[in-house]
C-alpha cells in the first residue's frame, strides 16, 4: 500500500467528502431512473381567521426555476379539492430548505377545509413534494384574532 504525504491525503479526503454529499441521488428522483417520486411534507395552520388562513410548509429545496408557486388545493368536501389558492415564491439556491406560504382568502366562518399542497415551477413543472390531505376550521364571524 502506497503511503500517501499530507496534501495528498487530504486531497483524497476532499474528493470523498464530495462523493458523499454531492453524488448522492437526488431527493426528487427515483433510484431506477423512473419519473420523480413524490415527496410528503406536513404543511401547518400559521393562523385560521373568519374568511382567510395561512398554510405554510418546509420542504429540501427543490431546485429548478428560481420562482416557484406555492399551491393549495382545497374544499368544504374532502373528496372535491377543487378549489386552489397560489403563492409565489423565490428560493435561494444557497438554502437547503424553502419555507412556502399561501393566503387562502374568501372562507367563510365557522366552516370545516380540507386540504392538501403542492408547488410547482414557474415553467410549470411540478416539484415532487405533496401532502396527504389535511383539515382546519375557521374562526366565528367578526372574532378578532390573537394574531393581529
Amino acid at each position: 500500500m502506497t503511503r500517501l504525504n499530507g496534501s495528498r491525503l487530504m486531497i483524497a479526503i476532499c474528493v470523498m467528502a464530495v462523493g458523499i454529499l454531492f453524488l448522492q441521488p437526488p431527493l426528487a428522483c427515483a433510484s431506477d431512473g423512473s419519473s420523480p417520486s413524490q415527496v410528503n411534507v406536513s404543511p401547518t395552520v400559521e393562523s385560521a381567521a373568519d374568511t382567510f388562513a395561512f398554510i405554510r410548509w418546509t420542504t429540501r429545496n427543490p431546485g429548478g426555476t428560481i420562482l416557484h408557486y406555492a399551491i393549495v388545493h382545497y374544499g368544504t368536501d374532502p373528496n372535491h379539492l377543487d378549489l386552489t389558492a397560489m403563492s409565489p415564491t423565490r428560493i435561494n439556491p444557497s438554502h437547503s430548505d424553502m419555507v412556502f406560504r399561501v393566503r387562502m382568502n374568501h372562507l367563510q366562518p365557522e366552516t370545516t377545509y380540507y386540504y392538501w399542497v403542492s408547488s410547482t415551477q414557474a415553467d410549470g413543472n411540478a416539484d415532487p413534494v405533496t401532502s396527504s390531505v389535511q383539515q382546519f376550521k375557521t374562526q366565528p364571524a367578526n372574532r378578532i384574532s390573537a394574531e393581529k
